[in-house]
């Protein structure tokens, strides 16, 4: 099966991925605050402001929230999922973990350019015995977006942009299709102002081309893949301490994915289409600087809804963002 890893975050999702073999993770963009602040420390609540925006992502959902101007954000996340079945008197364990680095830059207020890299693995043991065990470099991700409505002068923030899936996976081992693909991805957003705020985002993709690998099919497919996050945020705590902003957000996500892969031989190839579902609360902490560097520590616990997402797992996400000050700027 393919392990494909769809930008909803940014995020991400992104990019994001809650497809086997693949980071839960969706690293999204940055959401704007609410908490307003004293003239001593930064002001989070202020668009106007030269600094980053929170609160800063969820880990299933993409969010709308572009990088802003002269600025940049990395993010790290780890993520490690299992699920044990019973068959035959014997207990399969199944476990998935992977890695992943995005990269955003704020090319302008409503522009940014994203570059995901990852690898995922996966492990199966059946009592003692190991049966398979890989751990390979997958597809990248470059996109573009643009934020086209602002929710200052619209009902809800939305952002859209194309993506390039670069193949640097390898289909013999699950993590690509060893050729490029495009998708497009949309996220919005709606921020009451309170302690309240919501997040969805969209990502498909297309391989226009593919052939079975072993044994070598004579006829390609088109393979789409689709996947769709809603995430639903508490501000539980917004407050200034000295010249810092400290924040905790909490999370409620659902995550929906579909993708699709081709079975068979070399006179006849199908596709087949795989369902995932999860839900996925999860906890974050943000510290904003007076420099306005952003600071951030998450964990998530992701629980699939269907047999073939792993049952239980934990998402750790760490995020830095810089903005870059140049001459008088």
């Amino acid at each position: 099966m393919q392990r494909l890893f769809l930008c909803i975050f940014a995020g991400l999702m992104s990019c994001a991925g809650l497809f086997p073999r693949q980071a839960w993770a969706q690293a999204s963009p940055a959401s704007k605050p609410a908490a307003q602040a004293s003239p001593s420390t930064p002001s989070p609540a202020n668009p106007s402001d030269d600094q980053p925006e929170e609160p800063d992502f969820a880990f299933i959902a993409g969010g709308p929230y572009t990088q802003k101007a002269k600025s940049t954000q990395f993010i790290s996340v780890s993520q490690y999922g299992w699920r044990h079945t019973t068959l035959g008197g014997s207990t399969l364990k199944h476990s998935e973990f992977g890695t992943l680095m995005r990269n955003e830059w704020g090319l302008t207020d409503r522009w940014e350019l994203d570059l995901v890299v990852h690898a995922d693995g996966a492990r199966d043991r059946a009592g003692p015995t190991l049966l398979d065990s890989d751990f390979a470099l997958s597809d990248s991700v470059l996109g573009i977006r643009y934020r086209l409505l602002r929710e200052g002068h619209a009902p809800f923030t939305l952002t859209m942009g194309p993506q390039l899936i670069l193949p640097t996976g390898s289909m013999a081992r699950g993590t690509g299709f060893d050729q490029t693909g495009v998708a497009w991805d949309l996220s919005v957003a709606k921020d009451w102002g309170g302690p309240v705020f919501l997040y969805s985002s969209l990502n498909y993709s297309i391989f226009p081309s593919v052939r079975l690998l072993r044994p070598a099919a004579r006829t390609a497919s088109p393979l789409h893949n689709i996947f769709w996050g809603t995430a639903l945020g508490i501000r539980p705590l917004e407050r200034n301490h000295g010249t810092s902003h400290h924040d905790i957000h909490a999370y409620l996500e659902f995550g929906l994915g579909m993708e699709q892969d081709l079975t068979g031989d070399a006179t006849a190839v199908r596709r087949v289409t795989h369902v995932h579902t999860l839900v996925s609360p999860g906890i974050r902490y943000g510290l904003l600087k007076r420099n306005y560097d952003l600071y951030e520590i998450g964990v998530a616990f992701p629980m699939g809804l269907d047999r073939g997402t792993p049952r239980y797992g934990i998402i750790l996400q760490l995020q830095f963002e810089h903005v870059f000050h140049f001459g008088g700027d």
